[in-house]
């Protein structure tokens, strides 16, 4: 980071979060990591980073919390990320995800604050089959998640309007590692992969999607230089992705390979979605040029870190 910085991030808990805490404090940040360990993960013991349970609905106690410890930059990651969970507790899912933001922009504009950096997803594009282009691709939601994700944006933009603060969005797209806490595609893989030896099947829905899949280590990072982000702009968006896509099947032959397991896929037509993009790749030109920032960790590779770190659990 150019100078020391006071950082608040809020879900610093998470899987993204304490990644992300853990390089902005190694950079020189003093840190306050904000969460309400709602999705099981510890709360993170990381050299020059404080710690507070908290809820972002708590609306008092995140205006006491940003006056109190005035930081400068705030980075917000809290939010409910998981699409089945945001599409059965929809309502919850928008509590969480705008009115929380909202409570911590509040909070922000009162305390001064100077940068504020959005996690976005590229779920909010248009279903498109090219590679989604911040500046050309235009936003469309389709999905409860991807709506709150998309308000979100436009609530940072009023934000740094308002106050004349910098709002940076990192629009992150699909992020994996060996502690996901959600029930997502490869932790699915893996768990109905437990004890597998030599031959194993596995039942998925849509095989054909290709996904942008980045390693969280990376979208750590690119969070984090998102924070360092000096530009004139008050609000600017960024893809943080790696640029380039796989589909669900080519994923399953590199966990295979991982494993040194022959996996056989069968069509679960319950886990079918009836509609489902074909595609969603990032265009990371942006980031790249502005920041010098890039993933540094290839599929192959991500896959096979994941593997040998995974806390396999007996499906079902």
């Amino acid at each position: 980071m150019t100078n020391p910085q006071r950082v608040l991030v809020t879900g610093g808990a998470g899987f993204i979060g304490w990644r992300c805490s853990r390089n902005l404090a190694g950079a020189g940040a003093r840190v306050l990591i904000a969460d309400n360990l709602s999705v099981g993960m510890p709360m993170p013991s990381i050299e020059a980073c404080e710690t507070r349970e908290i809820d972002i609905r708590d609306k008092d106690g995140m205006m006491e919390l940003v006056g109190d410890f005035k930081p400068d930059t705030i980075v917000h990651l809290a939010a409910i990320h998981h699409i089945p969970t945001c599409e059965r507790q929809r309502a919850y899912a928008l509590d969480v995800n705008v009115v929380g933001t909202e409570n911590i922009l509040d909070a922000a504009e009162k305390a001064g604050v100077g940068t504020v950096v959005l996690a976005s997803s590229g779920a909010v594009y248009d279903w498109v089959d090219a590679p989604l282009d911040e500046n050309a691709t235009k936003t469309w939601p389709c999905d409860n998640y991807a709506l709150s994700k998309l308000t979100n944006e436009s609530q940072l933009r009023f934000w740094a309007e308002r106050t004349g603060g910098r709002g940076r969005v990192a629009r992150i797209f699909n992020t994996i590692g060996h502690d996901d806490p959600n029930a997502h595609l490869i932790p699915d893989i893996l768990n109905q992969l437990y004890n597998a030896k030599g031959q194993a099947r596995i039942a998925l829905g849509n095989l054909k999607p290709r996904r942008d899949y980045i390693h969280a280590e990376d979208t750590a990072s690119g969070v984090a230089a998102l924070a360092d982000d000096i530009g004139e702009a008050n609000f600017d968006v960024m893809n943080v992705g790696s640029g380039k896509d796989a589909s669900v099947e080519e994923l399953v032959r590199l966990i295979g390979a991982a494993m040194k397991v022959d996996i056989e896929i069968v069509e679960d037509k319950e886990r079918v979605r009836r509609v489902d993009r074909a595609t969603q790749l990032a265009k990371v030109d942006k980031i790249g040029n502005r920041l010098g920032w890039s993933a540094k960790i290839g599929l192959p590779a991500a896959v096979t870190d994941i593997v040998a770190r995974f806390p396999f659990k007996k499906a079902g």
